[in-house]
């Protein structure tokens, strides 16, 4: 820029208030500038998380899925308002249907099709965040799937998995949490001595209201991860109000795929992998017989074997 400045007349000279750039001493005795924190953050604290599984056959489901694109990978996962709204409308004509002929054709179980209405109609609406429903495709149903059976001898009709995942919100406890450690985020930036001593991380707050200020939020689709992020925000911009509008405004969650090294596809298949290990060890080495496969009944067996 020096190089520049007389060949194209643009007047530049060095800053030197310490308002202008705050500064700070680094172990190697030179005074540097902090210009970039990358942080990635995991959600606060939340309530548990709770999940339901069925099969179903209808119609009216495989024209969902057919509708939202779900051949193209084989899965679908559904969280917008009108989405859900479509799995309710088909959930409440099922079970108006049920009622007029109980020994009628439709295959899927009553008191699945209950909770899923009594789900899907909490809080009186629709977020987007705080219930999703996912549809997986079985050419061969579900159970010849998960039990591993041929296809080629089996002729059971194909089927969808239908997963309701829904709970796992942020707690006050995890906005609180939030909320502080974006505080603790905003006294990293110096410029709080002098005349606004008193005032941890005013620095950061003064470069907010600059043309140098340059912050991003990203967060998962995932409701907790963006209250979350909301949280943070508030502390550390020292905003006010709620949180639903620092949401809309400040967090994005497009385009999530790829702001880390290993995509989500890669980490399931993993994952499987590992469960499919660990789960032939356990039905071997059991010493009181098979067990399921959870987090607790692998810790039993591992004692019980010890």
């Amino acid at each position: 820029m020096r190089e520049l400045a007389p060949q194209f007349q643009i007047p530049w000279s060095i800053p030197t208030e310490a308002e202008d750039i705050p500064i700070v001493p680094t172990t190697s005795g030179t005074m540097m500038e902090l210009r970039c924190v990358i942080a990635i953050i995991r959600h606060g604290d939340r309530t548990p998380k709770q999940k339901m599984k069925m099969e179903v056959k209808h119609p009216r489901f495989f024209a969902l899925f057919e509708k939202h694109g779900g051949y193209k990978t084989g899965k679908l996962k559904l969280k917008r308002p009108e989405q859900l709204q479509e799995v309710l409308d088909i959930t409440r004509l099922l079970l108006a249907e049920l009622e007029k002929e109980p020994g009628g054709e439709i295959e899927e179980k009553t008191g699945k099709l209950e909770q899923l209405k009594s789900v899907l109609e909490m809080y009186g609406h629709f977020s987007g965040i705080n219930r999703k429903v996912q549809l997986t495709y079985y050419p061969h149903g579900v159970k010849a799937s998960n039990e591993g059976q041929d296809p080629q001898r089996e002729t059971l009709a194909p089927s969808l998995l239908l997963v309701l995942k829904w709970g796992g919100e942020l707690t006050p406890a995890g906005r609180v949490q939030a909320e502080e450690l974006g505080r603790a985020f905003r006294c990293m930036y110096p410029g709080g001595q002098g005349d606004y001593a008193g005032f941890p991380g005013c620095g950061l707050l003064r470069l907010h209201s600059t043309f140098r200020h340059n912050l991003k939020i990203y967060a998962s689709d995932e409701g907790r991860v963006q209250m979350t992020a909301a949280a943070f925000a508030k502390g550390l911009l020292a905003l006010e109000g709620e949180l639903t509008p620092i949401l809309v405004q400040m967090v994005k969650s497009a385009n999530m795929n790829g702001l880390l090294d290993s995509d989500g596809d890669s980490l399931s298949s993993c994952q499987h992998r590992v469960k499919a290990r660990l789960h032939h060890i356990l039905q071997q080495d059991a010493p009181f017989g098979p067990c399921s496969f959870t987090s607790q009944s692998i810790a039993h067996c591992q004692t019980q074997k010890s």
